[in-house]
């Protein structure tokens, strides 16, 4: 067999398991199973192409069962090493899968709405972002905050895990929160598989 790229860690034994994606399988040790294709054994890179391929697989996988996503680029040598990554981890994996499992990600982007005076009243309303932050985290599991995109505007990011069956309710106290600040404009992505809220350990 060749190399395999890691895509995440999911249930081995869904429900409803549903098709995978082309050319991807599954390699399972005990009830978990490592989302994988089969690639050479080269640098994997981490572009925007593999990335967003890589997004499209976890996606995928998400809808039928819960996964932990894997970051970009991870390749193993062989099943061998797979596996052998598999039972070190296993505990820690086991439990993280049962932390995401029918929660979803969010990021939310806080940005004054008028860039050009944003150097002069940047600390207040920093201070005013974070008050936005800390009210939407009372819709989430787990919160964190995350580096902005980029926008000349940006105030503070935001990551939120949130009960898939109560995203409408955090989507809700977005729009509120937005309207109830007034000088702030929140955007809000997802959502998405659990990638902010997963760290997995590759060391030796």
């Amino acid at each position: 067999m060749s190399a395999l790229r890691l895509y995440g860690v999911a249930s081995a034994d869904p429900a409803s398991p549903g098709p995978l994606p082309e050319g991807v399988q599954l390699v399972p040790f005990r009830d978990l199973a490592a989302v994988v294709s089969e690639v050479a054994f080269v640098p994997a890179s981490a572009g925007p192409a593999e990335t967003e391929a890589h997004l499209s697989v976890v996606t995928a996988v998400t809808a039928h069962r819960p996964v932990l996503p894997a970051p970009v680029g991870v390749v193993f040598q062989s099943a061998d090493v797979l596996l052998r990554w598999l039972e070190l981890h296993f505990v820690a994996l086991s439990d993280g899968l049962g932390f995401v499992e029918g929660r979803v990600g969010a990021r939310v982007h806080m940005r004054h709405r008028e860039a050009h005076i944003i150097e002069e009243a940047r600390s207040d309303m920093t201070a005013v972002a974070t008050q936005s932050f800390r009210q939407l985290r009372r819709y989430a599991v787990a919160a964190l905050p995350v580096r902005g995109d980029g926008n000349v505007a940006d105030l503070l990011g935001g990551a939120f895990l949130v009960e898939q069956e109560r995203w409408q309710a955090f989507a809700d106290a977005v729009a509120e929160e937005e309207a109830r600040q007034g000088v702030l404009q929140l955007v809000a992505t997802g959502p998405w598989p659990p990638f902010d809220f997963v760290r997995m350990q590759f060391g030796g």
